[in-house]
C-alpha cells in the first residue's frame, strides 16, 4: 500500500454486468467518483471500473446473479492478482458477495451492506426506493441477512426497471421524490437508501430535492459510494475478512464449463 513515503491504494468497482447504452451515465457518474476520490485524497488513493464482457446486462433476479455469478468470482481473483487492495461489487443486490469473500484476502464490500448499517448509524429509521418490486425477495433477504428489519420502515418502488432509469429521467425524478417523500411523512422514515446503485446518477438531485420540499435535513445514502468510501475506511484500518468467517474453499474435484480465475 505504500509506494516510497506515500501512501497510496486501489479500489476497484466492478460492474457486475454487460455494459450497454442505457448505462452510460451511470459509468460517467462512477469515473466522476474516482476523480473525485483522486483529486481529495492528493492522488493516493485510485477508484479503477470494470465491467463484464459475460453476464446479463442488469441484475433484476436471482436468475441474473447466477448467471453472471461465475463471471463477478473471475474479476474478483483477478482484482486480487493484478494487486488491488479491495474490490466493491456495484449492486445493491450484494450478488456473490460471500463467496467473492472466501477466495480472496483482501476485502470485497457490497453496496447494500454498507448503505443499511450507515443509514441505522444516522436514524432511527429508513426506507428502500427501489427501481422494480422484481428484485424486492432478494432485498428482503439482505436485510434479514444483515440483522436490519427493525430499522426497515418501508421499501417502495418507482416501477422502472433498471435499464429505463437514464432513458426517462425525468419520470424517474418525480417518481423518485414522491415515494421518498412517502416514506417520510407516511411511513416514519429518518433516512433514505436508493435501491440501486444504478441510480447513483440522482443522488444529488434527491438530496437538495428533499430539504427543499420538507425544510429539513434528511440523509440520503447512495448505496454504491457508501460501499466505496467503506473499502477505504477498511482499507486504511489494515484490516480484512475473517477467516473463520469465510474460510478458503478445500481443494476438491470441480468441473465447469468456465475458467476459475
Amino acid at each position: 500500500m505504500n509506494r516510497g513515503d506515500k501512501m497510496s491504494f486501489r479500489i476497484l468497482d466492478l460492474i457486475p454486468v454487460v455494459m450497454s447504452d442505457s448505462l452510460q451515465n451511470t459509468l460517467l457518474d462512477r469515473k466522476n467518483l474516482g476523480e473525485e476520490i483522486k483529486r481529495k485524497s492528493n492522488g493516493a488513493i485510485e477508484l479503477e471500473i470494470i465491467s463484464l464482457s459475460k453476464g446479463s446486462s442488469s441484475l433484476e433476479y436471482s436468475y441474473d446473479e447466477v448467471y453472471s455469478g461465475p463471471y463477478i468470482l473471475q474479476k474478483v481473483k483477478w482484482a486480487e492478482e493484478k494487486g488491488f487492495n479491495a474490490v466493491v461489487i456495484d449492486c445493491f443486490f450484494d450478488p456473490m458477495l460471500d463467496a467473492a469473500r472466501e477466495i480472496v484476502s483482501i476485502p470485497v464490500i457490497g453496496p447494500c451492506e454498507s448503505s443499511l448499517k450507515i443509514a441505522s448509524q444516522l436514524a432511527h429509521k429508513f426506507s428502500i426506493i427501489s427501481p422494480t418490486p422484481s428484485g424486492n425477495r432478494i432485498v428482503w433477504e439482505n436485510i434479514e441477512k444483515y440483522h436490519m428489519e427493525r430499522k426497515i420502515a418501508s421499501i417502495r418502488f418507482l416501477d422502472f426497471e433498471v435499464l429505463e432509469l437514464e432513458s426517462r429521467e425525468e419520470d424517474v425524478r418525480e417518481r423518485l421524490l414522491k415515494e421518498s417523500k412517502k416514506a417520510i411523512l407516511e411511513d416514519d422514515a429518518g433516512a433514505i437508501v436508493m435501491g440501486c446503485t444504478g441510480m447513483s446518477t440522482f443522488a444529488n438531485f434527491l438530496q437538495k430535492a428533499l430539504k427543499k420540499e420538507l425544510g429539513y435535513y434528511i440523509p440520503m445514502i447512495e448505496p454504491l459510494r457508501a460501499a466505496v468510501f467503506n473499502a477505504i475506511n477498511i482499507v486504511l484500518m489494515g484490516v480484512t475478512h475473517s477467516r473463520k468467517t469465510y474460510a478458503y474453499p478445500s481443494e476438491k474435484r470441480r468441473i465447469a464449463d468456465w475458467e476459475d480465475g
